[in-house]
């Protein structure tokens, strides 16, 4: 007997209701491929690609011809796409660091399945944030919209590896290059070798085999008789594998290939018919909010994109915004600005070239035999600027210079543009409160022990004065050596981060000037890892004094990670003239425990093998 069907009834008609209301929402799948630049697929005009499911999604989809990913390589590109902010806003910018988010902050997947969304990551989590991070109904290799309950609406990602830079290792896989060599373009910047033709026809044979996969998700979906449901992306994680485009934020490592096919009951939710194709600016900023747009849900304030699509699209943004951390064991620290004619990059650390060497990057052997020939001065000027140390700024024109080998940012006739990009980039620093400019060694400093997380140490103005420190960051831009007044009194200042970049201008002009020397010297005494180290490597470039009491007492003392890498980046940068100590390299080494986990001087540092290992034993292979 039934002794409430007044509640059995209304359950009945919410159930009914459930089921109407998914049925009234897109279903969302996300293909990605890793390590593809526009260039080298059909839809983006390349005549030896054969990617037969990339041409029928651009048939029946929008092509978008301006999309970028706002961080070159996968941690920070995908820590972009999982929060809808640029990293450096919480301090997730460097390689595979975990920082914890604030509260305030929840990554999509939690606002989805909110939304009554079932979530799916098939299968790469590779976000430079706690990993811990609660978010989605299931990721794994074998996670899938087919695990679903009934009646539930999806979203779904699947990544491929097939592309990925590893494919191009011979040490890790054997792919056939089919395309005849001499075919293939080899772009302006890299020497025109048989080894990086084959390469580039072997990375051809992989852009096929994805393709493939792609078509296998499609047909999964047709099969189903859902894809007239589902809404579907395709893009790439970041640009491609050849050397200086993954990691590296010119146009080859930033722009993206992004095709999206809405089906006809959905075309009300995106401004661009099927088969066209679209000119505006999106970032991997705007993902996250597009999502919560498609769904109908309310967009979060802390995302700092815009959505695209859906019933909250808004108007597309004049730049996308790119930028480049420490990547691997080695630092940098560049952001940069691209309105899809012109490419501006500000180099913040302009002593150190382009190309610095990543273990990981060296293993295609295209890469060691660019420098070997760079190294016997068998290179041009455009093949050579990689070696050699970055300029404060560059501008390209892309629709004159794709390959980027013409810096047009000390060109008369281009003197407005690289203001107006220059300040782009000024507002997004201060908009975000960027905290790139604080050494990473000091932001472990900070952090540990002390109760607060990057987040908050960027938003305090007495711990971290940004238009302070950008000022100093920028001293030399269109001043050189008559900034050194300003030097001096950054030097002397008494907040570490400005006085960091006191000396890093130093190390730019390699100045020589007594009272600054001077300062220098004292500072190779300061209590600031980042800045002792900076401090002797500048001596040590002018040839004034031996780093290495300084270096080797930061590897064998310190707690800090990131300090000790620090240093060992620096000893690598003078080893010419002050070679590393081989026992003290194996004293430091010997110091790390086996369990990555215990390596972190902070709860948020490192997933994986400590790097300044890695890069102790690459200097010890004899590179």
């Amino acid at each position: 007997m039934n002794r409430f069907p007044l509640l059995r009834g209304l359950l009945n008609f919410l159930a009914v209701a459930v089921t109407v209301i998914a049925a009234d929402r897109p279903n969302i799948v996300w293909i990605t491929s890793e390590d593809n630049s526009p260039d080298y697929l059909g839809p983006y005009g390349n005549p030896h690609a054969n990617n037969p499911t990339l041409d029928r999604l651009a048939a029946e989809g929008v092509v978008y011809e301006h999309a970028y990913a706002n961080g070159a390589v996968c941690g920070p590109a995908r820590t972009v796409l999982i929060t809808g902010a640029y990293p450096y806003t919480f301090g997730g910018e460097h390689m595979r660091s975990q920082v914890p988010l604030p509260g305030s902050m929840k990554i999509y997947p939690q606002y989805l399945r909110e939304a009554g969304y079932y979530t799916t990551n098939n299968s790469k989590q590779d976000y430079n944030i706690d990993q811990n991070t609660p978010g989605w109904d299931e990721s794994s290799r074998n996670a899938h919209w087919k695990n679903r309950p009934k009646g539930k609406p999806f979203f779904a990602i699947f990544n491929t590896n097939l592309t990925h830079e590893s494919c191009l290792h011979p040490s890790r896989n054997t792919v056939e290059a089919k395309i005849p060599l001499d075919r293939i373009r080899v772009p302006a910047y890299l020497p025109d070798t048989e080894t990086v033709r084959e390469r580039i026809s072997a990375y051809y044979t992989r852009i096929h085999e994805m393709d493939s996969y792609m078509g296998d998700r499609i047909n999964e979906l047709e099969d189903a008789g859902l894809l007239e449901d589902t809404i579907v992306f395709y893009y790439s994680d970041h640009g491609g594998i050849m050397p200086r485009s993954k990691r590296f934020i010119y146009d080859s490592g930033t722009h993206v290939p992004l095709i999206v096919r809405v089906p006809e009951k959905w075309a009300h939710l995106i401004p661009h018919k099927a088969g066209s194709r679209a000119k505006e600016i999106v970032g991997f900023v705007d993902f996250a909010p597009t999502l919560l747009s498609l769904v109908g849900a309310d967009i979060p304030i802390h995302m700092q994109g815009r959505a695209f699509l859906g019933e909250k699209r808004s108007p597309a943004p004049q730049y996308a915004h790119t930028f480049r951390a420490r990547a691997d064991e080695r630092i940098d620290f560049k952001r940069g600005v691209t309105d899809g004619k012109f490419n501006y990059i500000r180099n913040y650390l302009a002593y150190l070239p382009t190309g610095q060497r990543v273990d990981y990057l060296w293993d295609n052997p295209a890469t060691p035999e660019w420098e070997r020939l760079f190294r016997e001065g068998k290179t041009n000027a455009a093949q050579s600027a990689f070696f050699q140390a970055a300029p404060l700024e560059e501008l390209f024109d892309l629709e004159k210079d794709p390959d980027e080998i013409n810096n047009l940012a000390n060109d008369p006739a281009y003197r407005d543009v690289l203001l107006r990009m220059r300040e782009a980039n000024h507002k997004q620093i201060l908009r975000t409160f960027d905290t790139g400019f604080i050494p990473e060694s000091l932001l472990v400093e900070w952090t540990r022990g002390s109760g607060k997380i990057p987040f908050n140490i960027s938003r305090d103005r007495d711990q971290y004065p940004l238009m302070k420190i950008l000022n100093m960051a920028d001293a030399l831009l269109d001043k050189g050596e008559r900034a050194l007044p300003d030097l001096v009194k950054g030097l002397r200042d008494t907040n570490p981060v400005v006085q960091y970049w006191a000396l890093v201008n130093c190390l730019v002009l390699k100045t020589d000037d007594e009272q600054v020397l001077s300062r220098i010297n004292a500072l190779t005494r300061s209590p600031v890892a980042a800045n002792r180290i900076a401090a002797a490597e500048h001596l040590a470039r002018l040839g004034k004094k031996d780093p290495r009491p300084v270096l080797n007492e930061v590897l064998l003392n310190s707690p800090n990670v990131i300090a000790r890498l620090h240093a060992i980046n620096a000893m690598d940068h003078v080893r010419a003239d002050y070679p590393y100590n081989q026992r003290v390299l194996e004293t430091s080494k010997s110091l790390w425990p086996s369990d990555a986990k215990e390596l972190s001087a902070a709860p948020w540092m490192g997933r994986y093998k400590a790097y300044d290992v890695r890069v102790m034993e690459f200097m010890e292979r004899g590179h």
